[in-house]
């Protein structure tokens, strides 16, 4: 099976958990973190992806630069998505999973016509508040089975 996602766009995704930017804003509780989320999850759902990283760029603690180049290259890579799996029909929450206090992960679906699109993303308690310190989008629908 062809990946859906060229290696550079998984490549830049898997870097940016290990960039952090100088100033991010943050959010105050969990219920936060998840309706930050499902905000972007929402844009994802209706094909918008450019906007579904545009909702997360305030809140990112990843380098500002490596998050830009991910979303470029999602914005490249978009039609040839969709001539693949079709049109974004919706979203769906699979689960969180929690680590200690300071970490949560946040695992979704963007609903296509052929196919779901998982998306993770994995948000620190920093001093300030809760941050995206990592996220990530491909086509590994067998990688939500494993536990």
């Amino acid at each position: 099976m062809k990946p859906l996602f060229p290696p550079a766009l998984l490549a830049a995704a898997a870097l940016a958990g290990f960039c952090h930017a100088a100033q991010a804003d943050t959010l105050k509780s969990e219920a936060e973190v998840r309706a930050l989320a499902d905000k972007v999850m929402a844009q994802a759902g209706a094909g918008r992806t450019d906007d579904a990283y545009g909702a997360m760029s305030p809140y990112s603690l990843i380098d500002i630069r490596t998050l830009e180049i991910a979303r470029g290259n999602a914005r490249s890579s978009r039609m040839a998505i969709e001539a693949r799996v079709g049109n974004s029909v919706g979203y769906e929450f699979i689960r969180s999973e929690k680590v200690g206090d300071s970490l949560i992960k946040l695992t979704y679906i963007e609903k296509t016509e052929r196919q779901a699109i998982p998306w993770q993303f994995i948000f620190y308690k920093a001093p300030a508040g809760w941050g995206i310190s990592a996220f990530s989008n491909g086509d590994n629908v067998d990688a939500l089975f494993d536990r």
